[in-house]
Order: C-alpha cells, then sequence, then structure tokens
C-alpha cells in the first residue's frame, strides 16, 4: 500500500516562490477587450470554440460580454479548467535539423 509508505518531513524545504501574492488586477475597459481582439493572430487552434476571426467580426456584438467574462475571472480569482489546457507544437531549431532528435526542438 503506498499511503502506508508516505511519509511528511518535519521541515518543508522552501521553494524559493516569490512572497508577491497577486491578489487584486485592474479590470479590463471596453477598449482595452477591443485591443486584444484586434491583436489576435487569425491563426485557429485545434482547442478553440471559436474562430478568431470569428470573434474579429463581431467585436461590436461580443465585446460588452467578453468585457463581462474577462473581468469576473479577474475579480472572483477563477479561471475555468477548460481554458487551461493548450495544445503545444514544438518547434525545430531549423527545418533541415533531425525531428526524431529531441534536442533540435526549442526548448
Amino acid at each position: 500500500d503506498l499511503d502506508s509508505n508516505w511519509a511528511v518531513p518535519a521541515e518543508v524545504p522552501s521553494t524559493g516562490l516569490s512572497p508577491v501574492i497577486w491578489d487584486e488586477f485592474e479590470l479590463l475597459s471596453p477598449d482595452e477587450v477591443d485591443r486584444a481582439v484586434g491583436a489576435m493572430s487569425a491563426s485557429t487552434c485545434l482547442m478553440e470554440p471559436c474562430h478568431s476571426w470569428l470573434v474579429s467580426a463581431t467585436q461590436d456584438v461580443t465585446r460588452g460580454w467578453l468585457q463581462v467574462v474577462i473581468n469576473a475571472s479577474l475579480r472572483e480569482g477563477y479561471f475555468p479548467q477548460p481554458l487551461k489546457e493548450a495544445v503545444v507544437r514544438p518547434l525545430l531549431k531549423k527545418p533541415s535539423l533531425d525531428p526524431a532528435d529531441l534536442k533540435n526542438f526549442r526548448p
């Protein structure tokens, strides 16, 4: 049984984390939402529920809704689990390098 072999150390080592706690964020204005939407890449991702071009095209309609959702997340300190997922595609340092060798990819 794995649980019976678990021991808690007397002293927990320091993780070296910063003592700074970000517990307050500045809420977004409609102009900041517009800037963020305008800066989005036109490319799409497999995980996106809505294409970025569609968000940009409907910006006048979605601006208020996006502002409410983003500000609620910042205010409550809650970020929905489905939005914490990502697709990561490693990039080769140079196209001529062997993709079978993991050292040839960017960190």
